[in-house]
């Protein structure tokens, strides 16, 4: 989207109002759970809370609600949750847990997923079985993510991801990669709604 706008004409300029309206919306986030604090730049956001085993299935969700919110509105998105030393002040941010988090980001959830770190896993959930499979699900290459179309409404779903993945899906390896990711994810959560399969082979 940056790369779009910022290497067309302003009139070709399709992103930047749609990243602004959805800035305002996600200002609203800061009131959703206390202490959370939230950083936006670009096509980025950082939200922040302190510790605590009993907070994360609150932050889980929020954090699904968001990226749910995001798919409405015709934008996927991807990222990563994890811990570290944390500060910021006066607009300074200093933080080891934003550089996993962004490793995360950039390296493993590649698709559109935001993935938890196997070592906040580890932390929170001891034994994986207790892990909440509503709010997290672990993919077939062992990553957890955000769980962010359970309990939602399949036809719903489905409208919104049409919206994103066309007919045709894309040519770019990468941008494929995440359509067909997007679809059978889909087709997961609602095997008794699936609506369309994609054949990697004709």
């Amino acid at each position: 989207m940056v790369n779009h706008d910022c290497e067309n004409p302003e009139t070709a300029q399709k992103y930047i109002d749609k990243l602004k309206s959805i800035h305002q919306k996600t200002k609203e986030l800061k009131n959703e759970i206390d202490g959370l604090q939230l950083t936006q730049f670009s096509d980025s956001i950082v939200l922040a809370l302190p510790y605590k085993k009993e907070s994360f299935i609150e932050f889980s969700k929020l954090v699904s609600n968001y990226q749910y919110e995001l798919l409405g509105s015709g934008i996927i998105c991807r990222g990563g949750i994890s811990y570290g030393m944390h500060h910021y002040e006066d607009d300074f941010l200093f933080s080891s847990g934003l550089i996993h988090a962004y490793n995360i980001e950039k390296d493993i959830s590649i698709n559109p997923r935001i993935v938890i770190s196997k070592d906040l896993v580890d932390l929170l959930y001891p034994d994986t079985k207790d892990t909440p499979q509503k709010t997290i699900i672990k993919e077939s290459d062992g990553a957890y993510f955000i769980n962010f179309l359970a309990d939602r409404n399949p036809t719903e779903c489905w409208e919104f991801i049409n919206q994103i993945v066309p007919e045709n899906l894309a040519s770019s390896p990468s941008i494929r990669g995440k359509q067909i990711w997007l679809i059978n994810y889909y087709n997961h959560s609602f095997p008794e709604n699936i609506i369309r399969r994609v054949e990697k082979f004709t």
